[in-house]
C-alpha cells in the first residue's frame, strides 16, 4: 500500500460549524488522503443533513455514519472497530474547529519520518496560552483530541487486544495520551515520549466570549467535564488498559459515595453540584448503538 492517510470528524449537535469544518479539512489534505468519514453521535439537530450537503460532489471517498447514542468514546470505538479505512495514519478531529494550511500532509510527513512514535499531534492556534500548548507537547508528549494522528500500526495492535475506550469517559484526551505514551502496555511502565508535531500546524478555533451566556455555559461545561475525568482517572490508571470497562457507571457511583473523602480544590467544590449531575447520568445503559450508514 503506497502511503496513505484517512480524516474522521465527530460530531455532536455540531450544524452550525460542521459545514466550515469540512471545507477546512477537504481544503487542507492533498491527493495522498483514502477517505474522509464524519461520525454524527447522537444529533437531535440537522448535524448530518448539513455534512452530507457539504460532501456533495468531493473528489475523495466520503461516509456518514449516524450512531444512536451521543458518547464521543462510543464512536470512536465503533469508528476504530467497524469503519476504520485502510491507510498508513488515521487522523481524528473534532467538528468545531479549521485547520492550518496543509496540516494532514504536513503532520503526515512528521509521523512517517519519525517511526518510533506513535502518534502525531496539531497545536492550537488560537488563545492566549500558545506556549503552553507548546510545553504540553514538548515536556510531556501531550496530544490534543482536536486533530491527531494515530499511526495503523499502533491501532492494529489496539484492536488486536480489544482495547475500547470507556463510555462515559469525561476527559478523552488524557486516556488517549496515555494509550499512546504508554505504547499499551499492560503494566503501564513504559511511558515514553511517543507523540510527534510540528510547530505552527495544527487548528483554530473561535474564542468563548465571557458575555455570551451560551459561552458561559459551555465553559462551566468544559471545567465540569475536566473535574469529571480527572476524578475517573484515577481508577483507569490502577487497572491495565485491557482491563477497562466498557462503561464507567460502576465506577461514578464510587467516586460519589467517596466523594466527600477527597480533597478539592476550591473551583471544584463550587461546580460541585454539577459535576455529582454528570457523575450520576447513566450512559450507555438500554441502548445497543450500532452504526447506520450513508454511504457517498
Amino acid at each position: 500500500m503506497s502511503q496513505s492517510y484517512s480524516v474522521v470528524t465527530f460530531a455532536y449537535n455540531e450544524a452550525k460549524t460542521i459545514r466550515e469544518t469540512i471545507k477546512s479539512i477537504l481544503a487542507n489534505c492533498d491527493r495522498r488522503i483514502t477517505k474522509f468519514t464524519v461520525v454524527a453521535n447522537g444529533c437531535t439537530d440537522r448535524t448530518v443533513e448539513v455534512a452530507s450537503a457539504a460532501l456533495e460532489g468531493a473528489a475523495i471517498p466520503c461516509e456518514v455514519v449516524e450512531l444512536a447514542l451521543g458518547d464521543k468514546c462510543n464512536a470512536w470505538n465503533q469508528y476504530i472497530y467497524h469503519h476504520l479505512p485502510k491507510a498508513d495514519v488515521h487522523f481524528f478531529v473534532d467538528s468545531d474547529v479549521i485547520f492550518t494550511e496543509q496540516a494532514f500532509p504536513r503532520l503526515f510527513d512528521q509521523l512517517v519520518s519519525t517511526p518510533e512514535k506513535n502518534a502525531v499531534t496539531g497545536l492550537p492556534q488560537t488563545g492566549r496560552n500558545l506556549s503552553q500548548y507548546l510545553e504540553l507537547a514538548t515536556r510531556y508528549s501531550c496530544l490534543f483530541g482536536n486533530l491527531y494522528g494515530l499511526n495503523d500500526e499502533f491501532l492494529e495492535r489496539l484492536i488486536k487486544q480489544n482495547i475500547q475506550l470507556p463510555v462515559g469517559l469525561s476527559w478523552i484526551d488524557a486516556q488517549i495520551t496515555k494509550l499512546v505514551n504508554d505504547n499499551l502496555e499492560y503494566n503501564k511502565d513504559d511511558y515514553q515520549h511517543r507523540v510527534t508535531f510540528v510547530e505552527g500546524v495544527g487548528y483554530r478555533f473561535e474564542s468563548l466570549k465571557p458575555w455570551n451566556p451560551d459561552d458561559i455555559r459551555l465553559y462551566i461545561n468544559r471545567i465540569c467535564r475536566y473535574k469529571a475525568g480527572q476524578m475517573q482517572e484515577a481508577y483507569l490508571d490502577a487497572m491495565p488498559f485491557v482491563d477497562w470497562p466498557k462503561d464507567l457507571n460502576e465506577i461514578n457511583e464510587k467516586i460519589l459515595k467517596e466523594g466527600n473523602q477527597k480533597k478539592h480544590d476550591i473551583r471544584t467544590w463550587i461546580l460541585m453540584p454539577l459535576i455529582k449531575k454528570r457523575l450520576k447520568k447513566p450512559v450507555g445503559k438500554g441502548l445497543k448503538p450500532q452504526a447506520k450508514k450513508g454511504q457517498k
